[in-house]
């Protein structure tokens, strides 16, 4: 089944102050944090995972080969440096959410690569193809994985958190802030624990949390690379680095992600009556309805519109309602799901394509960013309460994807703690 290991992670040097070093993943990086991070260090990892792209680039200098070039030097210059034996790196973010603090632990390791076909790495959410040709030649250039996934796995009989728990009951190798994080890293060389660590995982499914498209990408570089060096066995392409936590960890946070849609001819009193068919409409302030939803918890939404009028919206009949979506009972009941099938296709007419392709659709973790894009001209904002982990277990194990933006993890994998760079 799933078939971990340690490997020889590539860090920064101790001299070095990790802190400015590290970076966030690359997908969630504007322009101006892009900026701010080069200027944090001349030797940030945002060089190698995100680097700026110039007028003059061309095939030969690119941000790729750039990111190749800064691997290189940096690793000859003793900026980075492999660790000298196979290790497994356990990892402990501290973060807060509103106002309730919370400890994430983690297990990073490596995964050999298998198709999802075969129902050990499992994927929850579509991807599109564009991030994935980015992330290929970034591969190409580098041979390495610069940013860990994220996975999640069960842990009923926590035998796993017995051997995390007593290696975090010792003083960290490494500690730096994150964004929004204080995270703690241990390096452990031991070939025992290892060894137990990998034959716990043996009988276990990975649920891919974060990190869909990098998943795919390794997957299609292990097969140019088999193609091109035939099939090997022991190379380090077969695997991928991964973040592995426990789906009973406490500190599994997941945000919602709202939608905006920017233009529809549906005016707002058309909106609220075709509204009414499947759901319940209240009226009100948005203090007083978002208590409401987080109430709810499920089959509900907040709703604001170019007229500035906030509406509780919630399933009449859920039962009656979903019998006219497609899919399993575990992917009907999703939020995310009745939302785009209920009322952005029924109700606003907006495609499934369209939504995939984030045409007039706009997303956003924030209901103040929702609120004031709506001001500014968007037609609605829809305010959703957040994924639940067995829901994404349920639907993955059906064989089913979310649509695109259904789970937020928070916080987010820091970029540049540890590097899989492959080394044969």
């Amino acid at each position: 089944m799933a078939n971990i290991k340690g490997f020889r992670g590539l860090r920064y040097s101790p001299e070095i102050e990790l802190d400015k070093c590290i970076c966030p993943p690359y997908d969630i990086i504007s322009e101006e944090e892009r900026e701010e991070l080069y200027r944090k260090s001349e030797y940030n990892i945002i060089r190698i995972e995100f680097g700026k792209e110039y007028e003059n680039d061309n095939q030969e200098n690119n941000k790729f080969t750039r990111a190749k070039e800064y691997l290189d030097n940096w690793i000859k210059q003793g900026i980075l440096k492999f660790d000298s034996n196979d290790c497994i790196y356990v990892l402990e973010q501290e973060f807060e959410v509103d106002g309730k603090k919370y400890v994430r632990t983690g297990l990073i390791v490596v995964l050999e690569l298998v198709e999802f076909e075969k129902g050990i790495v499992i994927p929850h959410e579509f991807t599109l193809s564009k991030p994935k040709q980015e992330r290929l030649e970034l591969m190409r250039k580098t041979h390495a994985n610069i940013s860990s996934i994220f996975g999640l796995y069960e842990d009923k009989t926590k035998e796993i958190k017995e051997i995390l728990d007593r290696i975090k009951s010792k003083k960290e190798d490494v500690s730096y802030n994150g964004i929004g994080t204080f995270e703690r890293m241990w390096v452990v060389s031991d070939s025992d624990t290892i060894e137990k660590l990998r034959q716990l995982f043996y009988d276990k499914k990975i649920f891919i949390a974060d990190g869909h498209h990098r998943y795919e990408t390794a997957l299609e570089y292990k097969k140019e690379m088999e193609q091109k060096e035939c099939k090997r066995d022991d190379a380090d392409y077969n695997y991928i680095m991964i973040t592995l936590t426990s789906l009973e960890d406490p500190g599994i946070v997941i945000l919602p992600t709202h939608r905006i849609v920017l233009s529809t001819d549906i005016e707002e009193d058309i909106f609220v009556e075709k509204l009414k068919v499947d759901f319940e409409v209240e009226q009100g302030d948005y203090k007083r309805l978002k208590e409401k939803l987080e109430i709810k918890k499920k089959y509900a939404f907040l709703v604001y519109t170019y007229n500035h009028n906030f509406y509780l919206i919630t399933l009449k009949e859920p039962e009656n309602s979903l019998r006219e979506i497609e899919g399993s009972k575990a992917y009907k009941n999703l939020d995310v799901v009745i939302l785009q099938k209920l009322v952005l296709n029924k109700v606003l007419e907006i495609t499934d394509e369209h939504i995939l392709y984030q045409r007039n659709i706009k997303y956003t973790k924030s209901d103040k960013e929702l609120i004031e894009t709506v001001n500014k001209g968007a037609k609605y904002g829809f305010i959703l309460n957040p994924t639940l982990v067995e829901e994404l277990k349920d639907v993955s194990l059906s064989g089913e994807k979310m649509p695109q933006k259904s789970t937020y993890f928070y916080p987010k994998l820091m970029t540049g703690n540890v590097m899989y760079v492959h080394l044969k």
